[in-house]
């Protein structure tokens, strides 16, 4: 069965079920084992280019995703909206934990939506300057609670309809 990118046509990767019971399609279950947690924004525009930066440019085949409007915002604004905070954090704890894993990639992208819904929570900094500080906010508490793991983050930039990556240190 080939797919179709909706918004350009493109075929995307062919994916055929392994065996049909009752009219129903069913799948195998993946076995490879995760030792990477990649946290990102849910904004469609740049899925591809995620997971193609994580595949092909980091060499991560399997990976497990946290995928949540505006990736890691919920660090830079903890003190005004604890329940967002609380919720992205529990779900990084327990994806750490419970996955025994060793490495968490973190992105945060330009031209973000929730970013720019949350302006007026911090309205003396700029956008991308916000989602940088955010992201150093993220691997600074993941580093503090969790011997051991290994964090990278990460700004995907645009120019000219084209998203690159620069690693932020």
């Amino acid at each position: 069965m080939r797919r179709h990118n909706m918004r350009n046509d493109e075929p995307l990767e062919e994916i055929e079920p392994d065996v049909m019971v009752d009219g129903n399609p069913h799948y195998k279950i993946d076995s490879a084992e995760s030792h990477t947690l990649v946290i990102h924004c849910g904004d469609p525009r740049f899925q591809t280019a995620f997971r193609r930066f994580i595949t092909e440019e980091l060499g991560i085949e399997t990976y497990t995703p946290l995928i949540i409007g505006g990736g890691v915002h919920a660090f830079g604004v903890q003190t005004l909206l604890p329940k967002n905070f609380k919720i992205l954090w529990e779900q990084i704890k327990f994806a750490i934990k419970e996955g025994e894993l060793k490495q968490v990639i973190i992105i945060n992208h330009e031209d973000c939506s929730w970013y720019e819904k949350m302006q007026g929570y911090h309205h003396d900094i700029k956008i991308p300057l916000k989602g940088k500080l955010d992201l150093k906010e993220a691997a600074l508490t993941i580093l503090r609670d969790f011997t051991g793991v290994r964090v990278r983050t990460f700004w995907a930039g645009l120019k000219d309809d084209r998203i690159h990556f620069t690693e932020v240190h």
